[in-house]
Parts: structure tokens; sequence; C-alpha cells
């Protein structure tokens, strides 16, 4: 459990969560694989387009961070990232298009940096292990996997089991006080499936 009270799940916060952006036409193909386990820098050969697909567009202005499935950051945040030197972390340009507007300075972050670190007796789960046929509802992280890995090449990563992307403290730190707007996070042992709504 040592681990569980140093990692951070990445959430939107209000303000970004009052918008759904998703892909637009024009948008890299490429882009369409960011939940791969592996780089796609060699797919990804143009900028992605997203646009607002919910929400009061005529308020819209973007956040630091936005959810669309994948993870799209400005310019600010992958500044903060880029001196931790991450390995298996990837960005994309893309620009963000409303009413005529285009925001340019945003990119996709393609996290491939990914530990098969759930620990299977004190997490909680509706389904299986076998094949991750499942749904995580409480996590807790496995420090026998974690404890092997050095902390630099841990510090941002992805749930190889199921789609969460988890931040070291140290991270997260960087990020509040980089003062970004749009994000918020929830300590691995605060978390549960139902904390996404509260």
């Amino acid at each position: 459990m040592k681990y569980d009270s140093q990692y951070y799940i990445l959430r939107e916060n209000h303000e970004s969560g009052a918008y759904m952006l998703g892909h637009t036409e024009g948008t890299d193909e490429g882009l369409f694989h960011l939940m791969s386990l592996r780089s796609i820098s060699r797919r990804v050969l143009a900028p992605g387009k997203v646009k607002v697909y919910d929400g009061d567009t005529s308020k819209f202005f973007p956040c630091d961070y936005h959810e669309t499935a994948k993870q799209l950051i400005s310019e600010r945040f992958k500044k903060t990232l880029s001196q931790f030197d991450l390995p298996g972390v990837d960005y994309y340009e893309t620009h963000i298009i409303n009413d005529g507007k285009v925001w340019k300075e945003h990119y996709f972050m393609h996290i491939w940096n990914h530990h098969k670190a759930i620990h299977h007796g004190r997490s909680k789960i509706d389904g299986t292990y076998v094949d991750d046929d499942f749904t995580l509802e409480v996590l807790s992280l496995d420090e026998n996997v974690l404890d092997k890995i050095p902390l630099e090449k841990r510090l941002v990563f992805t749930l190889e089991e199921k789609p969460k992307f988890l931040f070291h403290e140290t991270v997260v730190q960087a990020l509040r006080e980089a003062n970004l707007t749009g994000l918020s996070f929830e300590r691995v042992d605060s978390w549960s499936i139902g904390s996404a709504f509260e």
C-alpha cells in the first residue's frame, strides 16, 4: 500500500468538464491510436484537430487540460512535464477549433510507459483478471512491481491492465505550482469508480 498515497490519477475539473471535445475533420489518422501501448510517432504525420461538441461554445476558451477520451494539454502543461524528461511520454501537436477560432499551442499526450501494477488482493474489480476483462472499482498499487522500477522510470505511467494515467506526487506538485487550469488530481488511496461522479 505504500505507493497508494504517492500516486495520483489525473482528472478534468468543472472548468474543462463543461465541454466535450473530440476529433474533427482533418485530424491526422495516426492520432486515433493514442491508447496504444507503444510509440505512435511513425503513424502521426500532421497535427490533430479537435472541436467542441458539447457545452456553451460561445463561452469556450481552452483550459490547460481537457479529457477527450485521451489527454489534451496546453503548451504550459507540456513545458511543466518536460522538465522531468519522462520516458514513454510523447506529445503531438493538436489544434482546437471553435466557431472559426483556432488555438494551436495544444498537444495530445500519449503515455505509453506502462506497468502491470494493480495489486490483485487489495484492488476491487467487477469481472476477472483473465485477459483484463474487468471494471476497476477500487485501486491499490502493487509494491512488488513498482519497487523494481527506478523512480525516474515511473514518475508518469499507464496501468497496463486498464487505461488509468498515474502521476507521482513530485510531478503533481510541479503541475499544481504551475497554476494550470482544467485539471484535478485524486490520490490512488482516495479513488474509487464512484469518485468520478463526485
